[in-house]
């Protein structure tokens, strides 16, 4: 819109009703509750108010706009003169506090007021002439309230606006979902009836019956059953909950479906993502009704050499600030808040249609592996289908393990999203042999096939093999169900395993007590690995299995104390060696003093701990950067108490130049000025005879180079 003339006319000034009634409206106090507090709070009448008339500039309107703020303070002048123009579509407003113009909306602009203090009996006022003038310029066929009629004006010119501006976007979009085909598989319903729904079984205690929301019929209900009991449909055989009809009048939930289907260019596949509600209620006879909505698509390709070589995801909502929903690019395109926000939904676990995925793979990398029974093998629980999918072929044997009877493991392996649990696998190229990734004997992995091992059994099978241990079946699944993968087991080639097992039956009872709360595994897991640091035999039966844990422990961790303590002393000694030549070096530079400071460095790590001690900050963490030289640790002092701390200060060398990093008081606060200043000549000075010495050093190197 031309800005030229719209400013020549003067605003129109607010009436005397107008000013009258803002100063009326003092406002009611009112009080609000929340989950977590109560407050007060004051609510007004009218928030805004519009006068209109038609512009110096022939066919344009202007609408002003006043606040109850602003009249209430006895100001006349409008906060905003907005500018109209019907026949070009364009609207612009001129913002009369700060004196510059805006292409902000109406409900955008910046009033500096809250629009939710305000009563939704009367939010806006206008007279009844500027209500006609208004809604016959925009030609809203009805006498709509000022503010709604201006906005949906200025709301369907931003779209128009927007979809122009967008086209190249939305355009190539509309390209890939054309390809989207329109039918779902014919028994689409029955997949998500049968594996996607939670049923249940609204059942009358009196009658003996209920209903079962999965076969849609009148069961029988027998036995002890009590409400949200888990049990199985003797009818149907589905898995059900079963809800008393007395005690439940809705059931609610919500999920998230998928399929994979051939776009109809033939060369793209899509990934298909479907939210799930499914509400039952007793009015409705507890029948479940079933709405399914399409929030996201990913298109992607897959070659009979390669996997997955290109991936776009595309999310149903609001395309940018259009107010159109339609589909939009994952990401960059949706409205800000849409995805990861309540009610917004991008690509997330889902419950995966099987029933053509054999027929998809046909021609792809994935041909021979049995993706179809995997996935149908899950159930209900939902999968990170796109990320399986990058797995299969790429990294894990899915195939072998899978022909080969290892479905717990290969599931959980699903469950992860492709990625490991606790066993290691082994990655060093094609045409290995399924133990090999493990790295079992073959005696090994025809134990975990003979257990359809879970990834945890695994482990445990892995962690024994890497020993040279060799555990029987039986005592994998003991490990597995009372102990898991711990740190025991790195002793089990110390003591038999069935050794340690009775042991942990008899002594530690883990059978009875568990292993997460029972003091005694804590205890004797505590004292094996300090004998073991302190090179005792474990081998020694009578090493390895105390009779009397407590003594035990007590005795070993006296013994441990000593030794680290000794230990520590040896190394420190060594460091502060190396540390004390530092410290000569750097009082010859750092040699400053005034009337009032002075500073002093550290020589050893006990200088360190008094200092962080005293003046309660964590300087002796810095004591091993300042004995390799990659920090200077300074303290200042003054000259009145040259042996009480009180700042500390870091200096790095960066480059050949010195810099201060940190200087601190007690308590981490930062150091007065004047010892800021001073610090500040010290590094000065400092600088100057390192420079000084480096040049001699360098005249030293030449002469005897020369020479």
């Amino acid at each position: 819109m031309r800005k030229a003339g719209l400013l020549d006319k003067k605003p129109l000034t607010a009436t005397r009703t107008m000013l009258e009634m803002a100063q009326r409206d003092t406002g009611t106090k009112k009080r609000a509750w929340t989950c977590y507090s109560t407050y007060d709070y004051i609510e007004y009448e009218t928030r805004f108010y519009f006068r209109a008339a038609v512009s110096a500039v022939g066919e344009i309107l202007e609408v002003d706009l006043f606040t109850r703020k602003d009249l209430a303070a006895g100001k006349k002048e409008p906060r905003f003169r907005i500018f109209l123009d019907r026949e070009r579509e364009d609207f612009i407003s001129w913002n009369m506090a700060e004196e510059k113009w805006s292409r902000a909306k109406i409900d955008m602009l910046p009033t500096s007021d809250d629009r939710y203090s305000y009563s939704y009996r009367g939010r806006n006022l206008a007279t009844r002439e500027t209500l006609k003038l208004v809604n016959r310029y925009l030609k809203t066929g009805r006498m709509q309230d000022v503010e709604t009629a201006v906005i949906d004006f200025q709301a369907r010119i931003r779209k128009d606006e927007l979809t122009k501006k967008h086209r190249l976007i939305t355009d190539v979009i509309d390209g890939y979902m054309d390809t989207v085909p329109d039918r779902l598989p014919a028994d689409w319903m029955k997949f998500i009836n049968d594996r996607a729904v939670e049923h249940c079984i609204f059942f009358e205690k009196e009658k003996k019956t209920g209903y079962c929301t999965h076969c849609r019929l009148e069961v029988p209900v027998l036995g002890q059953v009590t409400h949200n009991m888990p049990g199985k449909c003797r009818q149907c055989g589905a898995s059900v909950t079963y809800k008393s009809w007395k005690k439940q009048k809705r059931v609610y939930s919500s999920t998230a479906v998928s399929i994979l289907q051939r776009c109809t260019d033939g060369e793209n596949c899509v990934y298909r993502q479907f939210r799930l509600d499914v509400t039952m209620e007793r009015f409705a006879g507890y029948v479940p009704e079933i709405f399914t909505k399409e929030l996201y698509r990913r298109i992607f390709v897959m070659t009979e050499e390669e996997q997955i070589i290109r991936q776009e995801g595309y999310v149903w909502g609001e395309f940018r600030n259009t107010g159109i929903e339609r589909w939009c690019n994952e990401g960059s395109d949706i409205k800000r808040g849409w995805l990861n926000g309540s009610g917004g939904y991008g690509y997330a676990r889902s419950v995966l249609y099987t029933g053509n995925i054999s027929r998809l793979f046909r021609n792809t990398c994935l041909k021979y592996i049995p993706a179809a029974e995997i996935f149908k093998s899950m159930g209900k629980t939902k999968v990170n289908v796109m990320a399986v999918l990058g797995d299969m072929k790429m990294s894990f044997p899915y195939e072998a393990f899978w022909k080969m009877g290892l479905r717990q493991f290969v599931r959980e392996r699903v469950k992860n999203d492709g990625t490991c649990g606790k066993t290691r696998l082994r990655y060093l190229g094609d045409h290995l042999k399924p133990w090999q990734y493990l790295e079992f004997t073959k005696e090994e992995m025809a134990q975990a096939v003979r257990l359809d091992a879970t990834d945890q059994q695994m482990r445990i099978i892995q962690r024994a093999s890497e020993l040279c241990v060799r555990l029987t079946d039986e005592q994998v699944l003991w490990l597995d169900r009372y102990m898991g993968v711990t740190v025991l087991m790195d002793y089990m080639h110390m003591q038999t395993p069935h050794r340690i097992i009775r042991y942990l039956k008899k002594k530690i009872q883990v059978e009875t007590t568990g292993s997460r709360e029972n003091r005694p595994l804590h205890l004797w897991m505590d004292y094996l690995d300090m004998v073991r640091q302190l090179g005792w035999d474990l081998h020694d039966r009578s090493v390895f299995f105390p009779q009397d844990i407590q003594r035990a422990h007590d005795e070993a961790a006296v013994l441990f104390t000593a030794w680290k303590d000794q230990t520590e002393a040896e190394k420190l000694r060594a460091s502060d060696a190396v540390m004390h030549r530092n410290a000569r070096e750097i009082k010859r530079a750092f040699c400053y003093r005034d009337a009032a400071y002075m500073i002093s460095v550290p020589g050893c790590y006990q200088d360190f701990k008094k200092e962080g001690n005293t003046q309660h900050n964590c300087v002796a963490r810095y004591y091993d950067a300042a004995v390799k030289g990659s920090c200077i640790i300074l303290f200042i002092r003054r000259r009145k108490a040259p042996q009480k701390p009180f700042c500390t200060v870091e200096i790095q060398n960066r480059d050949g130049k010195f810099a201060i990093i940190q200087n601190r008081a007690a308590y981490n606060k930062d150091a007065p000025e004047d010892v800021q200043e001073f610090m500040k000549k010290a590094v000065r000075q400092a600088q100057q005879i390192a420079d000084r010495m480096a040049a001699e050093e360098a005249e030293r190197i030449r002469m005897r180079t020369a020479g």
